[in-house]
């Protein structure tokens, strides 16, 4: 047993950078966490909950959703959870889910833009607190698509930044005019491949930035709200039915829900909205 542990450990270590050993918090999670679940990844399977809407079932993107393993860690799973973000740490499970739908496209010159840097002043709505790392996601989408252009938006001015390849703005996700000035900035111009919806999680403000951003997703772009709470799924598939697929035929919607016992907040749920290609 000895022997398999250090066999294991041995192939791990060639698998990962060394820098993703740098963090003693990154070093616990792969050991509590990354390893344990690479392993029993290849005798068991979790897979998502999955309601398709639109084109959603004939095109394939129901089907893949259902595909995932969520027990199975990936790159973008340990290089996001770096990184600081919680989208792959143990509670989520996004990363799983992403890289299934964008690991074809990491060398891509893509445009990626994501709504809530991660606020840690404790007197604000959805803050992870003091010990929260802003800017995290982006800097880990920075580094898994390296020819791609990486934007975000906060409604906490004092988290806004700008690094190589990467660039913040205000926006308030509740207000349509803050919506629609974020996206007359002359840098967002053009449209994006990838929009991630990690702001105020509540519906009515995901519903608020999604009704003034989805026209902003290129062919072949994806458009994903993350940490929608279970109580809140009746209302978004009701909404896709009678709003978003009659307005939007040429879209995909499905609704994915993600197991996992480690979420004791029951938001491990997200929407995800595809444009086809022209």
């Amino acid at each position: 047993m000895q022997g398999l542990k250090s066999a294991i450990g041995n192939t791990l270590r060639r698998m990962l950078p060394r820098r993703a050993f740098e963090s003693a918090r990154f070093r616990w999670w792969c050991a509590s966490y990354y390893y344990p679940r690479l392993v029993q990844s290849k005798f068991a399977r979790r897979t998502p909950e999955v309601r398709g809407f639109g084109v959603a079932e004939a095109s394939g993107l129901a089907d893949r959703l259902r595909g995932v393993n969520l027990l199975a860690p990936t790159e973008m799973c340990w290089v996001q959870t770096r990184h600081g973000s919680d989208k792959g740490r143990s509670w989520h499970n996004y990363t799983a889910v992403y890289a299934s739908l964008l690991d074809s496209r990491r060398n891509q010159p893509m445009r990626i833009f994501e709504l809530g840097l991660g606020s840690n002043n404790p007197d604000l709505p959805a803050t992870m607190g003091g010990t929260g790392t802003p800017g995290g996601s982006l800097r880990g989408w920075r580094e898994l698509f390296p020819r791609a252009h990486i934007y975000g938006a906060d409604f906490d001015r004092d988290v806004l930044f700008e690094e190589d390849r990467i660039k913040t703005y205000y926006c308030d996700q509740l207000d349509p005019a803050a919506i629609r000035d974020l996206w007359s900035q002359p840098e967002l111009q053009g449209g994006m491949d990838v929009i991630l919806d990690d702001g105020l999680h509540t519906f009515e403000a995901n519903v608020s930035f999604l009704d003034g951003s989805l026209a902003q997703l290129r062919p072949g772009g994806i458009y994903i709200v993350e940490d929608i709470v279970r109580k809140s799924i009746d209302d978004w598939c009701n909404r896709i039915e009678t709003v978003y697929a009659k307005k939007y035929p040429e879209l995909e919607f499905a609704v994915a829900i993600l197991p996992n016992p480690l979420n004791v907040r029951d938001d491990n749920n997200l929407l995800i909205i595809r444009r086809g290609a022209d």
